[in-house]
């Protein structure tokens, strides 16, 4: 994949925007607080449908203005396409339409439309961070390549809250109703077993590739792997290895069972992959609490790589990344792998606070940022 243009529209500091994108590497630069970061999200806004950095989209509106628009023009192997989403105030209501090639879209159809990678300093808690870091990693990861999971998540996500809500309302009148609650059983155990059976699948892509990245860093003195584990209300195991779909369902459906009174006490789902982990070792051992930072920060680049691989191998192109203020987070000798390894091979946007941080060899462009306001840099490379 590769990207042409990028337009805003009254999107955040930029009034009304285009840039060229089609050079292999894009460097944004600028103090703080400029908008640099502004451009990659509007280009995430574009691609994805929704903002990396807000749940609110009447925060990416200009102050002043009551609309807002994001247009981005690239090339897959199947021809150029153009994915436009506007947020429109029409009286007292707002509406966000998504569109591709001018034709209007759900967000099931936008979503991994154009596949993108994003890295950014709060993706280096990957590793040490919270479990919800590394859930959302794999999901945004393999929903990007496939609806079905995309689907089946949005339907996970749906029947967990209707579930937990009814098993507050059963505590609250202080009567359980197992009878309805084997329905939610049901439907819950139908997608939590698209779910775990995708993420376990996925987990071999993702540890092969980051494991090649992880052993390139550092001069395969040392190895990287990935566990997967279930979070329980007794605990945390591995799950059971080689169950079909129709296993993983009733499998499910015998946990959640089992843990009626627990779930009905305590008013939530007390098991299932909205609480599961993946754990990161090295050598055996669990980087979030035995690894040094350095360890734990090159482990949490190689996962972020292997998005790289993992799209590659499943759409047969690479996805564009982008790089978020990541460069000044990282040594010398990580950030020319990072740097190096895309080779020309995936097309790269990275915004830094120094020009000099980024590379200025080959078919690469540098962009000013000042106060909404972009220029091309003319000047030559260091």
């Amino acid at each position: 994949m590769r990207l042409s243009s990028l337009r805003l529209h009254h999107f955040r500091n930029y009034g009304d925007l285009t840039m060229n994108l089609s050079h292999d590497l894009t460097v944004i630069y600028g103090r703080n607080a400029q908008g640099k970061t502004n451009l990659l999200e509007g280009l995430y806004y574009a691609a994805m449908g929704f903002s990396f950095r807000s749940r609110h989209d009447e925060e990416l509106v200009k102050f002043g203005e009551t609309d807002c628009a994001a247009e981005v023009t690239y090339c897959d192997r199947y021809g150029e396409n153009r994915l436009l989403v506007k947020r429109i105030q029409e009286g007292k209501r707002t509406r966000k339409q998504a569109q591709r090639n001018g034709t209007p879209i759900s967000p099931k159809e936008h979503y991994g439309s154009l596949n993108l990678v994003l890295f950014t300093p709060d993706d280096l808690q990957l590793v040490k961070g919270d479990p919800s870091l590394r859930r959302r990693f794999l999901d945004m990861e393999i929903a990007q390549t496939s609806r079905f999971y995309y689907e089946a998540l949005q339907n996970y996500n749906r029947v967990l809250q209707q579930r937990n809500r009814f098993l507050r309302h059963c505590r609250d009148q202080e009567k359980l109703d197992e009878g309805q609650l084997f329905v939610w059983d049901e439907a819950l155990s139908r997608s939590a077993a698209v779910i775990v059976f995708e993420r376990l699948k996925a987990m071999e892509e993702i540890e092969r590739a980051a494991g090649l990245v992880y052993g390139t860093i550092t001069q395969d003195r040392e190895k990287m792997t990935l566990s997967y584990l279930q979070k329980r209300s007794d605990g945390e195991g591995v799950p059971p290895k080689g169950l079909s779909l129709s296993e993983w369902q009733a499998f499910y459906q015998e946990e959640l069972k089992k843990r009626h009174r627990l779930d009905y006490v305590r008013g939530y789902t007390s098991m299932g992959p909205h609480r599961d982990d993946l754990e990161i070792l090295q050598e055996g051992r669990p980087l979030r609490s035995f690894g040094s930072q350095g360890q734990q920060r090159t482990a949490a680049l190689a996962l972020k790589l292997s998005e790289l691989e993992f799209i590659f191998h499943s759409k047969e192109e690479y996805p564009i990344l982008l790089l978020d203020d990541v460069l000044s987070e990282l040594d010398e000798g990580r950030r020319r792998m990072l740097l190096d390894g895309m080779g020309g091979k995936v097309q790269t946007l990275l915004t830094v606070n120094d020009r000099a941080l980024a590379r200025s060899s080959g078919d690469v462009v540098f962009y000013e940022v000042r106060s909404g306001w972009v220029e091309e840099d003319a000047h030559e490379g260091h």
